[in-house]
């Protein structure tokens, strides 16, 4: 069994459920159960990603190292992003 992270983004709120699946499949089976249980709460943000007539959805499998992400400002345009994996 693995464990998974979704996120959902709609209309300007974003909701994440971890999940245990065995496979990506089953994990966004879950992810839809655990929603109709009322497994999580939609958070208003500002959001990058916002449509009003659509839904954006993003999954990713969590390994178990832990995981640290540190942000650094590359210039005006964007930020970067550089992943260091502590075992």
């Amino acid at each position: 069994m693995k464990l998974y992270r979704l996120i959902a983004r709609y209309a300007g709120q974003r909701i994440t459920l971890n999940v245990n699946a065995n496979n990506d499949d089953e994990a966004k089976d879950n992810f839809i159960k655990e929603l109709t249980k009322d497994g999580g709460k939609w958070r208003s943000e500002k959001e990058i990603t916002y449509s009003p007539s659509k839904v954006f959805i993003t999954y990713e499998e969590i390994n178990d190292r832990d995981i640290t992400v540190t942000v650094a400002k590359k210039d005006q345009l964007g930020v970067q992003v550089e992943p260091v994996v502590s075992g």
